[in-house]
């Protein structure tokens, strides 16, 4: 499969990967761009056209590893669409799972009590990615920007260095939800409703994916960008 490049038409590369429509969503880009290319869209709405190809080659190609190291404006630019991910997330994909699950169990638990089981295991994982947002929108991001801006006191660029650590570390939220969706999959019988099992089945899918994209982009984009400025920072110290 080939690779996006800013000369192709949006509205064809959209066309062939639909799943891309809620990325172009989180870059502020609104549907009806007719003939345009990437680069003119991007020109029109004031975006780097090679960081949202990067992003949008990263969300379609699961081995793509981008030929680009951030300036201090395009890891700007990659925090801005990371919070609207999380946004996304937050205003939208978890309350619509939520909102299936609970009448899924509304209708089924007492047919099919690993309902309960699995409700709680989404419980917990929503609490986590919450967190998760809350702690990256207000702690990480804001210290990689003062980083990018270069105000970064040496209190910040540790915390910087910790975030990366700890990031590196800790258990993919990807993968939990993936442990759920196999739940949901191995252990519900015929007797739960299945039009609502599969609704919260796909909604999981789809917030499972954009968690590992929003991986993907901090570990391919991210992370070596402050990375690299973390070391310019103290060579100028």
């Amino acid at each position: 499969m080939a690779l996006i490049t800013t000369d192709m038409k949006l509205s064809e590369v959209i066309l062939q990967h639909y799943v891309l429509m809620p990325v172009i969503r989180r870059f502020g880009i609104h549907l009806g761009f007719g003939e345009k290319t990437i680069s003119k869209i991007c020109q029109e709405y004031d975006l780097d056209a090679d960081l949202v190809v990067s992003i949008l080659n990263l969300y379609v190609h699961p081995t793509y590893t981008p030929d680009l190291t951030l300036s201090s404006s395009q890891l700007v630019a990659t925090v801005s669409y990371l919070k609207h991910t999380n946004t996304l997330i937050h205003e939208s994909q978890l309350p619509n799972v939520e909102r299936h699950l609970q009448a899924l169990v509304h209708y089924s638990f007492a047919k099919n009590k690993a309902l309960g089981l699995i409700n709680n295991f989404f419980t917990e994982i929503k609490a986590e990615l919450q967190q998760r947002i809350e702690h990256d929108n207000n702690e990480r991001f804001p210290a990689i920007l003062a980083l990018a801006d270069r105000t970064a006191s040496p209190s910040i660029l540790q915390v910087i260095q910790q975030e990366m650590t700890h990031h590196e570390h800790q258990e993919s939220l990807d993968e939990k939800i993936f442990d759920l969706r196999s739940l949901l999959m191995k252990y519900l019988t015929g007797e739960a409703d299945e039009n609502l099992c599969y609704a919260v089945f796909f909604a999981l899918y789809t917030l499972e994916n954009d968690i590992r994209q929003y991986n993907n982009v901090c570990q391919a984009l991210l992370t070596p960008a402050v990375n690299t400025m973390t070391k310019q920072h103290d060579a100028h110290q």
